[in-house]
């Protein structure tokens, strides 16, 4: 199996001025193509820290993969402490300098000194062409191991990734002949991580030794990860196949779907499908529900629109809810929530509709109706009806988990459940 590492190197991920989101690019992608990312270590710009963690991680692995730190200013170090590490030096390379004039001129922008130093890299090492910026990445081969270095900014990185690092994994697996790791995931919704456990039953009897399922939980639903061990691709992917029959058998009602499906797609695709429309009305949400189900490329399709009503006078003016019913019931009540959803279902003339009224938080909160009361609404054109929910005291969580549950209601009812 071929292992990989990935070292981060900036001070800005170390005091969490900015979210390493690199370092999750870099793993899905090798993991895409069945390598085994053993360990992601962050570290800040200090020189002997990354010498000794380099050493580390290249002695381990396979492949290194190291970014952040190839700019121009004077905090980007990671060159001259590759050219420590591998006894090298900078230099200019011709075609790297040339690009470099080439990509400053279609900018119309003077390249300085400070910009042409991009275009040094370390004598021994390979130069990666970047076809989203300035720095290469390098490419260095120590003792049948490999080491790459990319820039931190994410678009270049990407393209480096998708231009040679990719490609060279890839390549080395298939020349080393090497095992495959491979994972694929199963999105459920409306049911408890415990629950699922349960019905899933003793993983030993179900897998082979050495694969493995993971219960990737979230407000949104809980996401299942399968892992196995296959000498070939077609070999692992067989027993994925084999191995996701078996969960669909056991918990297939709470599936929607595989791989980086959502629910909001899973609901745009029935819908486009039956040439029907949605439309919703919310308070406590603001707008998150709207914006989850416009997630979706083509949404409108489908999607008639939504409406924010956020205080009792503009649920009156803007979709009628009964002055009655907002003094004698509350914002948050069963009847408001009905209302609601029957009322943008007219106004919108939509085939279905959802309202979402809740108490959010942190302040609000009464004895009859606590924060974290929520009352969700839908509505067709055979039924009206809303679902009392209690969700607890973080505000965050739950507005998450009104749109979460709105939208897990509304595809029971797109499947006739």
């Amino acid at each position: 199996m071929l292992n990989i590492s990935i070292l981060t190197i900036g001070d800005e991920i170390c005091i969490g001025q900015i979210t390493n989101t690199n370092v999750v690019h870099i793993s899905a992608e090798l993991t895409r193509i069945g390598a085994n990312v053993l360990t992601h270590s962050t570290i800040g710009d200090e020189k002997n820290i990354m010498l000794s963690e380099i050493d580390r991680l290249l002695k381990s692995s396979d492949v290194l993969i190291l970014t952040g730190g190839l700019g121009p200013t004077h905090d980007d170090i990671t060159k001259p402490v590759l050219c420590e590490y591998f006894d090298d030096q900078l230099i200019y390379r011709e075609q790297t300098l040339e690009n470099l004039r080439k990509r400053y001129s279609k900018l119309n922008i003077e390249m300085t000194d400070r910009n042409m130093r991009q275009a040094q890299v370390p004598s021994k090492c390979i130069s990666l062409e970047n076809s989203a910026g300035a720095a290469p990445g390098i490419m260095f081969e120590k003792d049948g191991s490999y080491l790459f270095s990319v820039p931190g900014v994410p678009g270049e990185m990407r393209a480096i990734m998708k231009d040679h690092i990719v490609p060279f994994v890839k390549n080395m697996i298939a020349e080393r002949n090497e095992n495959l790791v491979l994972y694929k995931q199963i999105m459920t919704y409306g049911i408890f991580e415990s629950s699922l456990a349960d019905m899933i039953g003793d993983i030993d009897k179900l897998f082979d030794k050495g694969d493995s399922l993971a219960f990737l939980h979230s407000f949104r639903g809980v996401r299942l990860r399968i892992g196995v061990h296959g000498e070939s691709r077609r070999d692992a992917e067989t027993k994925l196949a084999v191995l996701e029959q078996k969960i669909q058998d056991k918990v297939g009602e709470y599936i929607y779907g595989s791989g980086e499906d959502s629910i909001p797609s899973a609901i745009g695709k029935l819908l486009t499908e039956r040439k029907q429309t949605l439309a919703v009305a919310e308070s406590c949400t603001a707008g998150m529900l709207g914006k989850e189900i416009t997630s979706v490329s083509g949404s409108s399709a489908y999607f008639s629109g939504g409406v924010l009503v956020y205080s009792n006078e503009i649920k009156e003016k803007i979709l009628d809810v009964k002055h009655d019913t907002l003094v004698k019931y509350g914002a948050v009540s069963e009847q408001t929530a009905c209302e609601l959803a029957a009322n943008v279902r007219s106004k919108f003339n939509a085939d279905y509709s959802l309202s979402i009224t809740g108490v959010a938080g942190p302040g609000g909160g009464t004895e009859d109706k606590p924060v974290g009361t929520v009352w969700i609404g839908y509505s067709d054109k055979n039924e009206t009806f809303a679902k009392k929910y209690f969700f607890g005291g973080n505000r965050e969580i739950n507005r998450e988990r009104s749109v979460a549950n709105a939208l897990a209601l509304l595809y029971k009812k797109l499947r006739g459940k």
